[in-house]
């Protein structure tokens, strides 16, 4: 199931619980499905983010029902999306031109809803031909209803023959196969299927506020029972992903959502009382919060991006949680023009990413990287850390940090970082989950039911 659920009668995704019963499907706005389109259009062809453009698109539906139905099938249809494309094409006479586009997304709706859902069939075949109308296509209800209705007769036959084509059984971009083979030939396959999995509700308690043992008690009051993150000092996973606004201690600041394994770079700083620390790209703010709830006697922490919208984020979380931090909208890479000139102890880098390692939470990441995308982002870390290494006091630490799963990001642009600069060196790091690398250590998708994170430390000589 899509939903992630055994429970057929509730849709639970992405921080939304509510009662879906398929028995009324009726009661769905019916523009849902064109909804669902529209915003699948704007993530394959128009190069949109799902963060950006699936809220604009939710504002239009009725109710919480429809808002939740609504990201079940833009989620599902990105997620599989070469899969259901594979399978239209084998049903299809003729391919159907990029005009018409939107006439093949609303046909991969209907079939994921065939697929991975607990629509019942009536439904997903009669009100996906309607949604042709609604996207003034309605030439194309008997074709959708013609594919829809094949795919019903021909589903076994379509299963086995998309086990043999690697970009429709895998539902990635060929390129993005190719690439993980190469870095990672053993672990390849676990990738790209814990790629495809619904990403668990990661929750970090406050421990300034309250332990973990106490919340987790709080937790099984209240009626939503999680166990801790292993390998984490503060970590918790909720066994049924909800709005976590009805989670005790939310407007308190109780807890941040956060995945276990961004919940270790904290911990790989030494952070300790009077310590000045930079958080260089640090919207929307959780590792921020986190090294304040850590060590809340830092002489200061600043912490910089540079969009002013992600800036505010961390302004929100850090008012939620009641902490105090030193935000800075500037880019890290060009001191220049926002260093006060005084050194810091310690520094996070959490370097912009091809995000590979969580995909799980962003499907869209698929189509929106491409393979050239990789040179580019090595040039800008490399530059990153170039620009931030003569920020660090002797003796400091920096962590650099992505949660990309690729070599050219991780061991190779620290390994290239450490041979062109004479007074850094690599920190161990102790870890019991994932995997050490000759440089740094890496998290992969799925391990530990956590995100794929890439860290690395790196010290300053005092000489």
């Amino acid at each position: 199931m899509e939903n992630g659920s055994a429970h057929e009668n509730v849709v639970k995704v992405y921080n939304i619980d509510v009662p879906y019963k398929p028995s009324c499907e009726k009661t769905f706005y019916m523009n849902t499905r064109a909804l669902a389109t529209q915003a699948i259009h704007a993530v394959l062809s128009n190069g949109h983010s799902l963060s950006h453009c699936l809220p604009l698109f939710k504002k239009k539906c009725k109710t919480t029902q429809d808002a939740a139905f609504l990201q079940v099938l833009v989620f599902g249809v990105i997620r599989w999306y070469p899969r259901l494309e594979f399978i239209a094409n084998q049903l299809l006479e003729k391919r159907i031109k990029q005009k018409d586009s939107d006439v093949l997304y609303l046909i991969t709706v209907g079939l994921y809803q065939l697929t991975d859902t607990c629509v019942s069939e009536h439904a997903a075949l009669a009100e996906t031909v309607e949604a042709a109308s609604v996207l003034n296509k309605p030439w194309a209800k008997g074709l959708i209803n013609a594919i829809l209705r094949s795919y019903q007769r021909k589903s076994e036959v379509l299963k086995q023959i998309l086990q043999s084509n690697e970009t429709a059984y895998y539902a990635h971009p060929q390129w993005l196969i190719d690439a993980l083979k190469i870095d990672w030939p053993d672990q390849w396959k676990n990738i790209l299927m814990a790629n495809n999995t619904l990403p668990p509700l990661s929750l970090r308690v406050n421990l300034q506020k309250n332990s973990r043992e106490n919340y987790l008690s709080e937790l099984e009051k209240a009626g939503f029972p999680a166990a801790p993150i292993p390998y984490t000092h503060s970590g918790i996973v909720l066994k049924t992903p909800m709005d976590i606004k009805r989670l005790p201690g939310f407007d308190s600041g109780w807890f941040s959502v956060q995945d276990g394994a961004a919940q270790l770079s904290a911990g790989l700083l030494e952070l300790a009382p009077n310590l000045r620390v930079l958080d260089a790209c640090a919207a929307p703010g959780g590792k921020t919060t986190h090294m304040l709830e850590m060590e809340p006697n830092l002489s200061e922490l600043i912490a910089i991006d540079i969009s002013p919208l992600r800036t505010s984020l961390i302004s929100e979380n850090l008012a939620r949680l009641q902490l105090h931090a030193t935000i800075i909208t500037a880019n890290a890479s060009n001191p220049t023009t926002w260093w006060d000139g005084k050194l810091f102890d310690r520094i996070l880098c959490d370097a912009p990413c091809s995000a590979t390692g969580v995909i799980r939470r962003h499907p869209d990441i698929k189509y929106l990287k491409k393979p050239d995308d990789l040179i580019t982002l090595f040039q800008q870390q490399t530059q990153l850390l170039n620009a931030l290494w003569p920020l660090l006091k002797p003796g400091g630490i920096l962590v650099y940090a992505t949660c990309s799963i690729f070599t050219k990001e991780n061991d190779a642009c620290v390994q290239t970082f450490l041979h062109a600069t004479q007074n850094a060196y690599l920190l161990p790091i102790s870890m019991a989950c994932g995997l050490s690398k000759t440089v740094g250590h890496q998290i992969l998708p799925g391990q530990n039911d956590m995100d794929g994170f890439y860290y690395a430390r790196i010290g300053k000589k005092i000489r």
